[in-house]
C-alpha cells in the first residue's frame, strides 16, 4: 500500500480504472481536473488497453494525472484494488471512464466524511444517460439510490435497501481507505456484483452517507461492461447469490424479511424469463432455454403471468417444448418481437 499523507490538502484521490475507453475518457477526465473547492490527486490505473486511451488522459490531464500501467491485465476487481493500492490518500473515489463528475461532487464528499471517522462510505444519486449523454428514463434503467433526504445510516442498516437491487453507482461513491482495508477490498471471485457486494461488507461495520442531490452521470450504452453479461447468465447467477447472502446473514430472522424474499425471488425469476427472451431473438435458443428453465425453477407462479401475455407465453411454450422451431419462428431472421 501507498503511504498516506497527512495533509489536509491532499484528502482525497480520484482513480480511474480503464481499459479500452477513449470513446469518453477525454469527457470523464475533463469533468473530474473541472473540480474546485478540493484539493485531490488523480491516479489512473490502465488494464493494458490496446486503444489510444493513455493518449487521452495525456492530452486532456497533462502531468496532473500518474499513470500507471499494469504489467498483466487485473480484470474489474484487480484494477479497483489496484486503484486504491496506488492511491496515497485516506479517501478515494474510483470513477469510471465513462462517466461524468457533477460541479461540486468531490468537495461535497469530503464534507460529508468531515468529523465522522465512522463514516466507511459516502455516496451521492446519479443521473443515467446514453453514449450521446442523453437522459435515460428511470423505467428503462433504475437510478437506485436511498431516496430524496441526506441520511447517514448506522452501521447493519443499509441491506434492506440492497433487496431491490445495487443502490449506488461506482462513480458516485467515495470510500475510506481503512474501511476498505478493513473488508479486503473488492473480492475478484465476482464479476457482476463486486461493487453491491463491497457496499454490503463496509455496511455491516461501517456508518454509510447518502447525498441525495444527483452529482454524477453514468453512461449506459451497449459497449458497457454491464451489457456483456447479456451474452449468458453470469448477472443473474451472482445477484442470486447476493440475494441468498442478503437474507440468510444480513436479514435472518427480521421482520418481514419472508416477504422481501418472495418478493426479491419473483424479481429475478422475471430477469431470467427477460433473458430467455431477449436471447431467443438474438437466435440463442440454448441460453433462452436454460434462463427459462432457471427463471421457471425460481418461481413457479409466473407461468401464469406467462399465460396472461399469449405472445411471450407462444414464445417460452415454443422455446421450451422444441426450442429449435422456436429459434426458426422467433430468432433474428424473421425479425418478429413481442
Amino acid at each position: 500500500m501507498a503511504a498516506e499523507r497527512e495533509t489536509p490538502d491532499h484528502a482525497l484521490t480520484v482513480a480511474l480504472p480503464t481499459c479500452n475507453g477513449a470513446a469518453h475518457l477525454a469527457e470523464a477526465i475533463g469533468s473530474i481536473v473541472a473540480q474546485r473547492g478540493i484539493a485531490f490527486d488523480l491516479v489512473v490505473s490502465d488494464d493494458r488497453s490496446d486503444d489510444n486511451s493513455l493518449e487521452v488522459v495525456r492530452a486532456v490531464a497533462g502531468d496532473r494525472a500518474q499513470i500507471e500501467v499494469n504489467t498483466e491485465r487485473l480484470g474489474l476487481a484487480g484494477n479497483w484494488n489496484r486503484c486504491v493500492e496506488l492511491a496515497g490518500t485516506p479517501l478515494i473515489a474510483i470513477f469510471h471512464q465513462d462517466d461524468v463528475m457533477g460541479r461540486g461532487h468531490l468537495a461535497a464528499h469530503v464534507e460529508a466524511f468531515a468529523g465522522d471517522d465512522a463514516i466507511g462510505l459516502v455516496a451521492s444519486a446519479s443521473e443515467v444517460v446514453d453514449e450521446r449523454g442523453d437522459p435515460i428514463p428511470e423505467t428503462v434503467v433504475s437510478r437506485g439510490g436511498l431516496g430524496p433526504i441526506d441520511r447517514v445510516l448506522p452501521a447493519g442498516t443499509l441491506a434492506a435497501a440492497m433487496v431491490e437491487g445495487n443502490p449506488f453507482r461506482c462513480s458516485a461513491v467515495t470510500i475510506r481507505r481503512a474501511a476498505f482495508e478493513d473488508v479486503r477490498g473488492f473480492d475478484p471471485t465476482l464479476r457482476y456484483v463486486l461493487d453491491w457486494d463491497f457496499w454490503l461488507r463496509v455496511s455491516r461495520r461501517w456508518k454509510v452517507a447518502w447525498l441525495a442531490r444527483p452529482s454524477v452521470r453514468v453512461r449506459w450504452h451497449g459497449a458497457s461492461e454491464t451489457h456483456r453479461f447479456k451474452a449468458g447468465t453470469t448477472d443473474l447467477d451472482e445477484s442470486g447469490r447476493m440475494l441468498e447472502t442478503l437474507f440468510s446473514v444480513d436479514l435472518k430472522g427480521q421482520p418481514g424479511a419472508d416477504s422481501l424474499r418472495r418478493t426479491a425471488t419473483r424479481r429475478l425469476a422475471r430477469a431470467f424469463l427477460n433473458r430467455a427472451h431477449d436471447a431467443l431473438h438474438a437466435g440463442r435458443s440454448d441460453l433462452a432455454r436454460e434462463a427459462l428453465r432457471r427463471g421457471l425453477a425460481l418461481a413457479p407462479s409466473q407461468v401464469s403471468a406467462l399465460l396472461r401475455d399469449p405472445r411471450l407465453g407462444i414464445q417460452m411454450a415454443s422455446l421450451a417444448l422444441a426450442p429449435r422451431l422456436a429459434g426458426w419462428l422467433f430468432g433474428p431472421s424473421n425479425g418478429k418481437g413481442m
